[in-house]
């Protein structure tokens, strides 16, 4: 099939698994992809990594599909792309010794080392997903309490929660907004359409995105829009005595996400 009939096709694709068979199809018969792919990455260093590969594909959803399907409150978080350009070399290998294949990426082990560990990144990414997605999940209890999941909340809102990144094919540690732009643009159908079929109550930018899809949304989807998780929020007051978390860079990142979902309910 040509990608036109790809994309087709698609639009009434109504599992992540169909959905994703074809979009793996849809990148292998993009017709010039150089123009919605990373061709190199020039890094500090100026060290320069490999393309990344035209087949490539990360997936992503649910992180526990059970646990969302079981949600009242089903919250999608909406990131930009993975970054896997550096860290390629580093993946893992199959039992016979050979690097997975490029189509067959996939990050939910990212969010399952928090779920069974409570470690989380530098940025501490997972942990103030979790946090966002405990307060928005427990409307009935009171908003100290939505405030101030235990470690055992912050794991199960995690595992009932979902992730997306838009640019499937992935990218580096900072975008590449006229590579980023093309690829939403050409596969638009396939974001939206995954959407569709997760059917979230609300949905959370990570981070913030040039490109609109709201338009082709439920318009009963509650969108928040928020910082990346590791932006460094540069001039905003860290509290001295930190009111939600002991870590002064989470308190401040949720401080600022409590302050976004009021502004949402106005």
């Amino acid at each position: 099939m040509t990608f036109e009939e790809i994309k087709e096709e698609a639009k009434s694709a109504e599992t992540l698994e169909k959905l994703f068979s074809l979009w793996k199809q849809a990148h292998a018969a993009e017709p010039n992809y150089e123009e919605t792919t990373v061709s190199y990455w020039t890094y500090k260093r100026k060290e320069k990594y490999p393309p990344i590969e035209q087949e490539s594909f990360v997936a992503d959803g649910y992180i526990s599909e059970g646990e969302y399907n079981c949600s009242e409150k089903k919250v999608l978080f909406i990131l930009r792309e993975a970054n896997i350009v550096m860290y390629r070399k580093d993946e893992k290998k199959d039992s016979n010794g050979k690097t997975i294949n490029p189509d067959k990426r996939c990050q939910s082990g990212f969010y399952k080392w928090f779920i069974n560990d409570l470690k989380s990144n530098r940025p501490k990414q997972q942990e103030k997903m979790a946090r966002m997605a405990y307060y928005l999940q427990h409307p009935e209890l009171s908003e100290e309490e939505r405030k101030k999941p235990n470690e055992e909340g912050m794991k199960k809102a995690l595992a009932s929660c979902a992730y997306m990144n838009l640019n499937k094919r992935g990218g580096g540690s900072f975008v590449d907004w006229q590579v980023f732009e093309k690829y939403i643009e050409k596969y638009k159908a396939f974001i939206v359409r995954q959407i569709k079929i997760m059917k979230p109550n609300y949905i959370v930018y990570v981070g913030p995105n040039k490109v609109d899809i709201s338009a082709s949304l439920d318009p009963q989807i509650k969108e928040i829009s928020m910082w990346h998780t590791s932006y460094r929020m540069k001039g905003q007051e860290r509290s001295k005595n930190p009111q939600y978390c002991l870590d002064k860079n989470v308190d401040c990142y949720m401080r600022k996400f409590f302050e976004k979902v009021k502004e949402n309910e106005r």
